[in-house]
């Protein structure tokens, strides 16, 4: 359906809307049992302004799409928005001052709440949802909602539209055609085309990942696929392996797999392949012009980084290469990375559901991911998008409402990595992992986390990224390390055994 004038698209969002508000004292929306609305007339609601905390940056546009969202609030949920953006590199430590102060935040995108949920600093949401919240469930499948909930509630809205964590390698296509080198169709030929641009491109850095996120236990699983290899959160030397339900540390059970990845890795520095400061470069420097390959969290080349790469180098290109593969079956344990959640100090806790819910209405989600249609996107057909390049706009709906069924693919992607994507958005291509709906405490063991955490970043991150010989840079980290990785471990398994007898029961 075309709307034709800003004033019936008002009109209709407001009487779709209706549908989503509940009974919230006397000027709030009666609905039916089921979310729909009820026969009485919607009252006007009283003007609020949620306070909101996204991470990064404003994307380009931003005032105008947040003006065409308070026009079409105004109708309907009488919302004006204050959304902070608070830098990458200080969103964590202004997240938890905001928190801790009682900051007057109504929503706030956290990639790891569960240390704020068990402080008590997010309010839980299912009845909140129940009354508010019909499109927040029904885009979200089952396995979601419920392996994100924390002792049986959900204290924060999953956000995710993967069911497994993708990362990809992109690559300089300008660079590889130059050399005469074939596309990359695996592990090897990649390997071969750094080498070949250490030789005859000195001028620009093979290989710089995305610090350690990539090139880790994330690497190691990929070189063997089925042995399930997976980090526990950002323990330094924790894993698991083979859906077994049981926690490893790389000291008394190495698996060869991340052996090998250390050596490979420390290979590639001694080889000056991979950057001397990679410790401290991310996958930025890449769309600056200065790597060859880099690691991405994207099947394919995303958008914003194709379009900062082409200004940064007139003329350069880009393209995916990754080890995916969609015959690949794999486990999942469905925990998303990244939530919105409501903190306890708010005092709209249901007007912020809704504004939520609203988000998660087709039309909305369409403007805040990808902007005004017809200016900064054109529709290319269901579950697709093409953004108009002269006036791009990069949202970040991982931020506050990413979901498979709304969230769009860019139709401009290859044939091969569109279809990547559509498969790792059915949890039907998945296995349940066994950890699915397990949460951590980590509370008694804070202590023995915070050590471990220091003591990784010195230690442990220069032998993932290959800047010490690996076994004499494993012999440093597990003389300062090992007493507390050991009672992470012993407490880790103590947890995952009683979360998992409690299912058997």
């Amino acid at each position: 359906m075309k709307l034709r004038s800003k004033s019936t698209l008002l009109m209709v969002t407001s009487l779709i809307l209706a549908g989503t508000l509940a009974a919230c004292g006397s000027k709030e929306a009666a609905t039916s049992p089921t979310g729909k609305p009820a026969a009485s007339t919607v009252a006007k609601l009283d003007p609020v302004t949620l306070k909101i905390m996204f991470p990064g940056d404003p994307p380009a546009n931003w005032s105008e799409v947040k003006g065409e969202m308070e026009n079409r609030l105004a109708g309907s949920l009488n919302v004006k928005l204050n959304v902070v953006f608070i830098p990458w590199a200080d969103v964590l430590q202004k997240r938890q001052v905001a928190l801790s102060s009682a900051e007057d935040y109504d929503l706030i995108w956290d990639n790891n709440p569960y240390q704020n949920i068990a402080a008590g600093l997010y309010e839980p949401l299912d009845s909140f949802i129940d009354k508010y919240g019909p499109e927040i469930k029904s885009n979200r499948s089952a396995q979601l909602l419920e392996a994100n909930k924390v002792n049986g509630k959900l204290y924060a809205v999953p956000l995710e539209v993967n069911f497994i964590r993708p990362w990809t390698f992109v690559i300089r296509k300008d660079i590889r055609e130059k050399l005469g080198i074939a596309p990359i169709k695996s592990y090897d030929d990649l390997v071969k085309f750094m080498y070949a641009v250490k030789e005859k491109a000195p001028d620009i850095t093979p290989y710089i990942p995305n610090g350690t996120e990539h090139t880790g236990l994330k690497m190691a699983s990929m070189l063997d696929p089925k042995a399930n290899l997976a980090a526990i959160s950002n323990y330094p030397g924790l894993y698991t392996k083979g859906n077994d339900g049981k926690a490893y540390n790389i000291f008394d059970n190495m698996d060869p797999m991340i052996m090998k990845n250390f050596e490979q890795n420390h290979k590639f520095y001694q080889d000056m392949i991979l950057a001397k400061d990679a410790l401290i470069l991310k996958n930025a420097e890449f769309a600056k012009g200065k790597a060859a390959v880099s690691t991405f969290n994207d099947f394919g080349v995303a958008l914003s980084t194709r379009t900062s790469l082409e200004k940064s180098v007139p003329g350069a290109s880009a393209e995916a290469f990754s080890l995916y593969d969609p015959s690949m079956k794999m486990a999942s344990t469905f925990k998303a990375g990244n939530f919105i959640a409501v903190p306890v100090v708010s005092k709209n806790k249901e007007r912020a559901i809704q504004f939520v819910n609203w988000l998660n209405q087709k039309d909305n989600y369409d403007l805040l991911a990808y902007g005004i249609k017809g200016k900064n996107w054109e529709d290319s057909g269901e579950g697709l998008f093409k953004p108009i390049k002269e006036s791009t706009y990069a949202g970040i709906p991982f931020a506050w409402g990413w979901n498979s069924k709304l969230d769009r693919i860019d139709a401009s992607l290859p044939e091969d990595v569109i279809k990547l994507n559509k498969w790792q958005r059915d949890p039907n291509n998945f296995t349940t992992d066994i950890l699915a709906g397990f949460t951590f405490d980590p509370s008694p063991v804070s202590n023995e986390i915070a050590q471990l955490s220091n003591v990784g970043k010195e230690l442990y991150d220069p032998i993932i990224l290959g800047l010490i010989e690996p076994k004499e840079g494993l012999a440093k980290f597990k003389d300062k390390a090992y007493a507390n990785v050991k009672k992470v471990q012993v407490e880790y398994q103590k947890q995952l055994d009683a979360y998992l007898a409690s299912k058997k029961k």
